[in-house]
């Protein structure tokens, strides 16, 4: 993407309508197993990331659900906010039941995803047993941005989803679409309940680093099950699509540096014409 578009944080776009939609794709066994770009390196990044999404999603639900009674007690909560809440919910619930879905296809290709998506469940309910609410609230605000804008930059290069399985680009282009939709629910919840700032960026710093370091070390384990470990030409094409050209991660750097800005908002960021134009292709929503 070239260049950052700033709205209004206060206006909501037309784009962030949150739908609840119940998606049942069919992932076959049929399907090839290297399914972005028959590239083990790129099937085993996004891989990694699906194992994530289960209990990281939960974890979201969470950490929102925690503060909902007390805004829907609170005379000051705009009655929107609590809608979304509830829409933000349905979304994510929805993105776990068809990532388990992709998960179960990649576990019967041969890959341990079950084991490795109980590891990270039971890391993330021991964090949240002993973390306040407010840290784990944090920490979901910082995670939905990185969903968010990874989001934007998949829909926005064709390079990347053009290359995948027709039904998996269906799926990422679907969920990608809903995380746009919903990536200012946590925040709007985090500024009306605790509103840290420091903590906020602080926490941020936090989560940037684990977030790179776990799915690394989820990539490079399937890549390994999948003995690409070293596969030169795949790494390259790879590295490529991602940090090179058309560098579908490195063009959302200035993105992920904006939640460091004071005065930061989700909705600051204007992607309101590729959400249109991937609902178009990936929905057949007008």
């Amino acid at each position: 993407m070239s260049g950052v578009a700033y709205i209004d944080k206060n206006a909501r776009q037309a784009s962030e309508n949150i739908t609840v939609r119940r998606m049942d794709f069919d992932f076959s066994d049929q399907l090839r197993e290297f399914w972005c770009d028959d590239n083990p390196v790129l099937t085993a990044f996004l891989t990694g990331l699906s194992v994530s999404f289960p209990a990281g999603e939960r974890f979201f639900i969470d950490s929102v659900r925690h503060y909902e009674t007390q805004l829907k007690q609170s005379k000051n909560t705009n009655p929107a906010l609590l809608a979304d809440i509830r829409a933000f919910i349905g979304q994510e619930a929805h993105h776990t039941v068809e990532h388990q879905a992709l998960n179960g296809f990649m576990e019967r290709k041969g890959y341990p995803i079950r084991k490795m998506e109980s590891f990270i469940a039971e890391r993330i309910k021991m964090m949240q047993g002993t973390s306040a609410p407010e840290v784990n609230l944090a920490r979901t605000v910082a995670l939905e941005h990185f969903t968010a804008i990874m989001a934007a930059g998949f829909l926005s290069h064709p390079e990347l989803m053009d290359k995948m399985d027709p039904e998996m680009a269906a799926l990422w282009g679907w969920h990608a679409i809903e995380e746009i939709e919903h990536r200012s629910v946590a925040f709007d919840v985090y500024q009306e309940v605790v509103g840290d700032d420091a903590l906020r960026r602080r926490t941020m710093r936090t989560i940037t680093y684990f977030f790179i370091l776990m799915n690394t070390i989820r990539t490079l384990r399937l890549l390994k099950v999948s003995g690409n470990s070293f596969n030169l030409k795949a790494w390259g094409k790879a590295a490529n699509m991602l940090w090179g050209y058309p560098g579908v991660l490195r063009k959302i750097v200035p993105q992920y540096l904006s939640y460091y800005r004071k005065g930061f908002h989700p909705s600051q960021h204007d992607v309101s014409a590729i959400v249109a134009a991937a609902k178009k292709k990936y929905l057949k929503e007008a």
